[in-house]
């Protein structure tokens, strides 16, 4: 590179061209530095204890029974035996429910006294005691083998107490009652439409204020032998 002209270096020396060597200097080289940490991934919420815990409470929803489950229904007198008052009593009834998947059962039940019972009010005088009640009824099937099956089932419902004056032939007295009365049953399949159960439980009755006999002469045990028509 030359430069049109220069001032002397030095004072008396002829000016001339002055030659100006180009200073080069060594290119920079850029070295990597060091890069950010990388460390682990953060574990996944569900590989920790909590999660898999979660994933096992909460899963994929379902549905108790099957799309498929095979629905049935039965219908049938029944016959009970049992104590009122202190007094042994049959009651005669009917049931219908609808069976689903084999196992769960649901439907509903009625009974009365076939007979009058002798009952003392609390005035001291004796009247005729007559009683019938009905409800919702819910049976589940625990164990089956071959033509048996265990189940356990209850009815919730209520009803009407009434002291009848056979002389009047009406109720001097009445109330309405609640009632709950679970069983254990066995089931026999005798036929494929016809099925015997035998049931054994406790019934619980509340009746409201009235002049006849106390709640826990109300309640008692019970007896059923049941025939059961229909599809299964």
């Amino acid at each position: 590179m030359v430069a049109p002209y220069t001032a002397a270096s030095q004072p008396g020396e002829p000016r001339g061209p002055v030659v100006i060597q180009p200073v080069y200097s060594a290119p920079e080289v850029l070295t990597p530095g060091p890069g950010p940490v990388v460390g682990p991934p953060p574990p996944n919420p569900a590989d920790t204890p909590d999660g898999a815990r979660k994933r096992r409470a909460w899963g994929e929803g379902g549905t108790l029974l099957p799309r498929d489950a095979r629905v049935g229904l039965y219908i049938g007198p029944t016959f009970k035996l049992t104590g009122i008052d202190r007094r042994p009593a049959l009651m005669l009834g009917a049931e219908f429910a609808v069976v689903i998947g084999e196992r769960f059962s649901i439907g509903a039940a009625g009974t009365a006294l076939t007979t009058p019972l002798p009952a003392t009010r609390n005035d001291g005088r004796t009247f005729n005691m007559r009683m019938q009640y009905a409800g919702l009824t819910l049976g589940v099937a625990l164990v089956r083998v071959k033509f048996f099956t265990l189940g356990v089932g209850a009815l919730v419902g209520g009803g009407r107490v009434c002291l009848n004056d056979e002389r009047l032939d009406r109720c001097v007295n009445k109330a309405g009652i609640f009632v709950a009365e679970p069983e254990l049953d066995v089931t026999f399949a005798i036929t494929k439409v016809l099925r015997v159960a035998l049931s054994g439980g406790y019934r619980v009755a509340f009746a409201q204020a009235w002049s006849g006999p106390a709640d826990h002469r109300l309640r008692g045990f019970t007896g059923t032998v049941s025939l059961r028509l229909g599809r299964f």
